[in-house]
């Protein structure tokens, strides 16, 4: 995870926890502009997280749904992964919470929050 990579509002967590921070202002110039991002590690993907970020599963097409995001979910490898596709057929996998969030922020111009945190 590179400093580049976060925005203000993103989650993040302690390493060798599973503690979730969001990040502030306060924090992004003090730590994160100054790279010192060894005590963080980017959060995984989850259903839960899309849960509490306001997704609606959709267990007859496999995917989870808010407003018009589609996210597609395949659970027959093990593990859980997630993609969206666009319109040429090009697949976006998404790994960790702060990469759906900056892609929502871009496609939107919206924060995605906790709803139980964040209303």
């Amino acid at each position: 995870m590179k400093a580049n990579e976060l925005r203000i509002g993103n989650y993040i967590q302690f390493r060798h926890t599973e503690t979730p921070v969001k990040i502030t202002l306060g924090d992004f110039v003090r730590e994160y502009k100054n790279e010192h991002l060894e005590d963080y590690e980017p959060i995984p993907l989850t259903e839960e997280w899309l849960v509490k970020f306001g997704f609606e599963s959709d267990s007859y097409q496999d995917m989870y749904v808010l407003g018009w995001l589609k996210i597609n979910c395949d659970k027959t490898k093990g593990k859980l992964e997630l993609w969206i596709e666009n319109i040429t057929g090009k697949v976006v996998y998404i790994e960790h919470v702060h990469q759906l969030q900056n892609l929502y922020f871009a496609l939107t111009g919206e924060g995605l929050n906790q709803n139980k945190e964040d209303g």
